[in-house]
Parts: structure tokens; sequence; C-alpha cells
């Protein structure tokens, strides 16, 4: 079996996520070659502390420059590559692994700061022949995965609506997972936002230098036979944490919640039985309990992992293509809310791909 070699850069929570989940894939012959942090000290203690890993302990590095292209220059190279930095230096450092031709590069959410740098990488990566992916991680969860099969089953029918009350987290950063979510629950891609973000919002957890505000957001979804719904996204600060959505149906109601362990977090639903689904729908039809498999709490790295296996295997999750769609969203929920709360088409284009704002 060929070695796998695989670099992290940024070891942060979702970092050292990363690294677990390349763990998991030790069967496939991944192993984690090197880290880069910006605190060295980090991630050489964090290095230090994997010598007992088969395959040994990875190089430590400061600076991403130094693993692309040095790193993945020397003997062996590098072949998996996993962003975990924050949103700002995405662009670079995945255009610096196209230009090296690494293989396979997984980039943390958002995919960049703006819709022009995300088609910059898109681009460069298939010129390159370097497969890249974004960690759309709710695509991968188990919990989600049985919700959306329920769903495409018929469960409510077709959707009409789309409600999740999220809470604070950010706009492009906890935000952008459950816009795509939306899409993704019924093969449907956005086609306009509206939004009202936070005028004045408490300053971003991560530091000054990034700016990424809640609020209120919709946004259109289209399916592929022309089926429109809207989604609507609580994501106000002040709204406690929190991830329940709700799909209103043709045909009945389903709740679902990705964050709390069971049975709190249980998925629930109430449908029209199937023998009156053919009913006048002006007529009173009592909808009926539906007992759902809700399946295990979020486990990102669980998530991350397989996606990183759709990554090096058929790849056949359209993440890059999810990941372009999620960033025009956040972006024009910015413009739209500096038009008052007026609907963005989407995909963005003309002035619309130039902005660029430090979400995380």
């Amino acid at each position: 079996m060929k070695e796998i070699r695989a670099a992290v850069i940024g070891l942060g929570g979702m970092g050292k996520r990363h690294v677990a989940a390349l763990d998991g894939l030790a069967g496939l012959g991944v192993r984690s070659a090197a880290v880069c942090d910006f605190n060295l000290s980090a991630a050489q203690e964090f290095a230090a502390a994997r010598a007992g890993v088969p395959g040994g302990a990875p190089r430590a590095y400061a600076d991403w420059r130094d693993v692309i292209p040095g790193e993945a220059a020397a003997a062996g190279g590098i072949d998996l590559l996993c962003v975990a930095t924050n949103g700002p230096s995405h662009r670079d450092i995945v255009l610096a692994a196209a230009a090296a031709r690494i293989p396979f590069v997984l980039c943390e959410k958002p995919m960049s700061t703006s819709a022009a740098a995300a088609r910059e990488m898109a681009a460069a990566c298939e010129a390159a022949g370097t497969r890249l992916a974004v960690n759309l991680c709710r695509r991968f969860l188990t919990r989600c995965q049985l919700f959306k099969q329920a769903l495409q089953a018929g469960l409510v029918g077709r959707p009409r609506r789309f409600w999740s009350i999220i809470g604070g987290g950010g706009v492009g950063c906890v935000g952008l997972h459950y816009f795509d979510y939306a899409g993704w629950l019924f093969d449907a891609r956005p086609v306009w936002v509206s939004a009202e973000l936070t005028r004045d919002p408490a300053p971003n957890v991560r530091g000054p230098q990034f700016f990424d505000p809640g609020g209120q957001v919709s946004v259109g979804f289209e399916c592929a036979d022309g089926w429109r719904f809207v989604g609507d996204f609580e994501l106000s600060e002040d709204v406690p944490r929190a991830s329940r959505c709700i799909v209103v149906g043709t045909e009945g109601v389903a709740e679902t919640d990705d964050f709390t362990p069971p049975p709190a977090g249980a998925a629930r639903a109430t449908a029209r039985p199937e023998e009156q689904r053919a009913t006048v729908k002006t007529r009173l039809v009592l909808p009926q309990p539906v007992p759902l498999d809700h399946g295990p709490a979020l486990d990102i790295v669980q998530a991350t992992r397989d996606c990183l296996a759709d990554l090096l295997g058929p790849y056949a999750q359209p993440t890059l293509a999810a990941g372009v769609e999620s960033v025009d969203v956040v972006l024009g929920a910015h413009l739209s809310s500096q038009q008052g709360g007026a609907r963005v088409a989407l995909p963005l284009s003309g002035a619309g791909l130039a902005l660029d704002v430090p979400i995380t």
C-alpha cells in the first residue's frame, strides 16, 4: 500500500481534529508527516507528543511557506494537505498547494473571504490537477445523513420552508454550515439571499482582525426540477447557541437537532398518512407522528474523516461547488444587509465578486 503523506496547517481546535481524522485513515496508508502553526513551540510540542504514533512524530513548522513548497518538495513530498487556518489565509495557501501540484487538498470553511477568490482557487486546482474539497462536515454527519435519507424518501413531501435556529457564532463561521445543509438536504442550489446583519457586533472572539456578524438571513433555493423553497436562518448573537432545524413540507413537518445528544436531540416528524396524501389539501387530515432514526450526536472528527475519505476516493460529494456557493451566500448576505435587506441574486456576479470580508 502506498503511503499517503499528509500535512496539517493550523493547529487550533479544528486543526487538531484534522490530525485525529487523519489517524482514522491509517488503514488507507495515511500518515501525518508535517504540522504547522504560527506558534512554533505549540507545533513542536504537539508533534513530539505523537512520537509513539505509527510513522513517528511529524515535522513541525511555524510558517506554511516552509511546508509549501518546502516540505512538499522534500523526499516523499506531501500527498494530502489539510488547511485548518482562519478564512483570510485560505486563498494563498490553496493557490500555493496547486502551484506545488499537491494531489489532494481539504480546505476548512469558509473556502475564502470573497467570491472571486473562491473561483480563483477552484480554477487553479483544476488546472493543476489538484483535487480540492471543502470541509462542509454536516454532509458527513451520521445524524444529518439519516435525516436527508428520510426526507428524500418522501417523509414530509416537497419542501416549502426550512427554518433553522442557530444562535450566535457568525454568518460566515457557523451560519455557512446551515446554508449548505438546507440546500444539500434537497439537492438544491441557492438562487437569492436577503439579510439583516448586526450593525455593531460584539468583538470577534478570534481577534479584532476578523469580522463576522450574526443576524437574520433568508435564502431562496431551487431544486433541479425547478421546485423552489425558502430557508430562514436565525443567527442573532443574543440568541443562545443552538442547531434546531425544521422542514415544513407539503405532507408534514420534520425537525432535527444535530448538536444535542439523544434522547433530547432526537429527530421527530408528523406527516399525513400515505393513504390520505391524495386527499384534497383543503380538507383537514390530521398528521400522525412518524418515528425517525436520529443517530448519534455531532462528531466533527468522524465527519472530517469521512470527508477526507471521500476526497481520496471516488469524490462523489460535490463539496467544492458547494464551497463556492456557500461563500456566495455569506457575501451576498453582507451585500443585502448593506442594501437594507434587498434580495441579492446568486451566484454573485459583477462587483459582488470583489467584496472581501475577513470572516473566520
